[in-house]
């Protein structure tokens, strides 16, 4: 774990207040509206390295790459080769914790204001009872949000947990206001998280935390996650235990045009189907501890990371205009298992092949019940 008292004070501006900033922060919107100017804000400076990288050895993801034909588009902009890439290395690069040392400045809802630089995070503008009753600069403080972790649930469970994990112990951990994720109270409770939300915070030495790679020191941070959870659930799942999470209704639909066939198929075969947003407590002791979990790619799939048995295996449904490894990185970095399944595009969705599933099922439960070695 890492101690947020190692961090140096840089310049502090104790004249400087929350609604100074916050004046300065709108007359910069107001003189790009009217000049139609490019964006008033920066990019984040150079960052530190949680350590220094090394390579890591890891096992492939299983697929059929004769089914690639099928990929139309990847997601995020991705290239398929970079896709089929991530799925088949058998090493890749760690990407370790980014940690950045703004020194003295603001936090305004979703804005940073820093010296002369302005940092985005997200559309969040304070009001301005906020801003009056907002406390002068009087410690160090560290901000345990990304820009995706700020937008998409899975990133924050991934990723900002994480790097909340890193500094849980620093007296000054925050974190600005996030989306309203009902799983996100429940996961701070299991995590044993005390996600302080704060919309305007001057601070003498800010510090911000980007942990969206994978590392060793991320690995063991995520299996502490791992532990503590299993430490507030209940009991665990009988061994051989396999799952389906569909997607939740406030989750962007990605239909499976032949859901009711494939359905009937995953029942048939002892698949517990289970759908999320009834509440995590709830959606925990459902899947912790199962052996496989089965979903379509999206958010959704990031519980199997925390959920899954040791060695446990992720199964991800791939909607073909959607293609992305993604969850094959979470599995590699924790030893466990990841197949991927892609779907077939039709005019009102995608179709996923029953037998496919259940091939690639198979495929996956003898790997974990194997251990095979890397």
């Amino acid at each position: 774990m890492m101690n947020g008292d190692k961090s140096v004070s840089l310049t502090t501006r104790p004249t400087i207040t929350p609604a100074f900033d916050w004046l300065r922060l709108g007359l910069a919107h107001a003189a790009r509206k009217i000049a139609k100017g490019p964006s008033i804000f920066q990019p984040l400076p150079e960052p530190e390295l949680e350590h220094e990288p090394v390579m890591l050895r890891c096992r492939p993801a299983l697929f059929e790459p004769d089914h690639l034909s099928r990929v139309t588009a990847c997601g995020f902009n991705k290239t398929l080769e970079s896709q089929v890439r991530v799925l088949s290395e058998t090493e890749y690069a760690e990407r370790p914790m980014q940690i950045y040392r703004l020194g003295a400045a603001t936090v305004l809802g979703g804005a940073i204001v820093a010296h002369q630089q302005r940092y985005w995070f997200r559309n969040l503008r304070p009001g301005l009872r906020d801003i009056l009753s907002a406390s002068s600069a009087i410690s160090s403080h560290v901000m345990a949000n990304s820009l995706p972790g700020l937008r998409y649930f899975g990133h924050w469970l991934r990723d900002d947990c994480s790097a909340f994990e890193a500094y849980r112990d620093h007296p000054g951990l925050f974190s600005m206001p996030r989306p309203d994720w009902r799983d996100a109270t429940v996961y701070g409770a299991l995590f044993d998280q005390n996600w302080r939300e704060t919309p305007v915070l001057h601070s003498r030495d800010l510090t911000v935390l980007r942990d969206l790679g994978f590392s060793r020191a991320k690995s063991a941070r995520h299996r502490a996650l791992r532990e503590r959870l299993r430490n507030h659930c209940a009991q665990p799942a009988p061994q051989g235990k396999v799952v389906f999470i569909r997607r939740g209704p406030s989750a962007h639909a990605r239909e499976i045009a032949n859901w009711p066939d494939l359905e009937r198929r995953l029942i048939n075969a002892g698949v517990e189907i289970i759908t999320p947003e009834a509440g995590s407590s709830d959606l925990m002791t459902q899947i912790v501890d199962a052996t496989l979990i089965i979903t379509v790619e999206g958010s959704q799939a990031a519980h199997s990371l925390f959920a899954l048995r040791e060695g446990g295996a992720l199964l991800v449904l791939q909607p073909p205009d959607r293609f992305y490894a993604a969850p094959q990185e979470w599995m590699r970095s924790l030893d466990m298992h990841c197949g991927i399944v892609i779907g077939t595009a039709r005019a009102e969705g995608f179709d996923i092949d029953p037998d496919e599933v259940i091939s690639m099922a198979d495929r996956l439960m003898a790997r974990v019940e194997r251990r095979t070695e890397i």
